[in-house]
């Protein structure tokens, strides 16, 4: 679907997952930009931070921001980027402020801003369009862009050898060979492994 509304010039195409998942790496790996929203009380941060979806996200959307927790649900994810990227500390030492990287920060690095958002009456909506507009520049000024663009290409291309290559094994391997090394499977008396190998060299045990 992606690929009928780029063929038919839409600049811009919005993608929504359902949750948490290998889906939404999936999507990761064709968009440019990964939205990872999340909401107050629902306990939704650790759920994220056990999937590592976390890892995937270009910008976090607090929504719901009007709802209580919206803190807690803040720092949370603001921790999660402290471990995971390098952040600057600030600290006073003798009545002067100071300043301290963790690790040398690369200027081309992105992190991941946090922005809350309340859907119903728009609050924080055209902010989150500057975010979006500002990772969109990033990607193209330091290269990473052609690189996703690049990435996306190449999954594709694997995607499809892998169907044709499986669509080939099917037409050439009879259906009852197939039948026959799969029950030597189920009764243990051979590895998936072994199975592999004698359906690929085309002879049976």
């Amino acid at each position: 679907m992606v690929q009928a509304f780029d063929a038919a010039g839409f600049e811009i195409v919005m993608i929504e997952t359902v949750g948490a998942g290998q889906s939404e790496v999936d999507i990761a790996r064709l968009a440019h930009t990964t939205l990872v929203v999340e909401a107050p009380g629902l306990g939704d941060d650790i759920q994220a931070i056990k999937a590592g979806i976390l890892e995937i996200a270009d910008i976090l959307v607090v929504n719901k921001a009007d709802r209580p927790g919206v803190e807690n649900t803040e720092k949370a994810l603001k921790s999660m980027l402290e471990l995971a990227h390098p952040t600057q500390h600030i600290f006073s030492h003798h009545g002067k402020y100071m300043s301290v990287a963790s690790e040398a920060v690369d200027a081309a690095l992105w992190i991941p801003p946090i922005q809350r958002t309340i859907s119903l009456d728009g609050t924080g909506i055209p902010e989150l369009a500057e975010k979006i507009a500002t990772h969109a520049e990033h990607l193209r000024v330091s290269g990473d862009w052609a690189a996703r663009e690049r990435a996306r290409l190449e999954s594709e291309i694997e995607a499809f050898l892998q169907e044709e290559l499986m669509n080939q094994f099917r037409q050439n391997v009879p259906e009852s060979k197939y039948d026959e090394v799969m029950k030597l499977v189920y009764k243990r008396s051979l590895s998936p492994w072994e199975a592999v190998k004698m359906l690929m060299n085309g002879r049976s045990k």
